[in-house]
């Protein structure tokens, strides 16, 4: 048996050709790829440098003055609620000094109320007879 081998060489050629182009075509589109991968990350560097670090240094300036402006509310907050407690235990104070000392003028004109109270509200003792003339 003489094998004619010309058509499978043909398709062997075939085969060795198109794996050639396969790995040409490959080997093409990594490096498109690769070159569009650098073209992106120096954009994407550039668009950094000039639209984010500015944006980035003014956002980090107003977060330091905000944390300035709260620091400064809550050493106001501090300060006037120590102000107001003095404030609350000078009035306790005064509270208890008053009352000490008026609670007797508080008693006395309470005793007075009470008696008087009681004076204006008397019913009568003497029981009065109808008049009738006589005749």
């Amino acid at each position: 048996m003489n094998p004619e081998l010309t058509t499978t060489n043909t398709w062997l050629a075939i085969l060795a050709v198109a794996s050639a182009l396969q790995t040409l075509l490959l080997l093409a589109a990594a490096f498109g790829l690769l070159r569009m991968y650098r073209s992106t990350t120096s954009a994407l560097a550039a668009f950094e440098e000039r639209h984010l670090a500015p944006i980035s240094a003014r956002a980090t300036l107003i977060m330091d003055d905000l944390q300035d402006v709260t620091a400064r509310a809550r050493r106001v907050d501090d300060a006037v609620r120590s102000k107001l407690q003095g404030l609350d235990a000078a009035a306790q104070v005064a509270k208890d000094v008053v009352s000490e000392r008026l609670w007797p003028v508080v008693g006395v004109a309470r005793a007075v109320s009470a008696g008087l109270r009681a004076f204006t509200n008397r019913t009568p003792t003497q029981v009065t007879a109808p008049y009738r003339p006589v005749r």
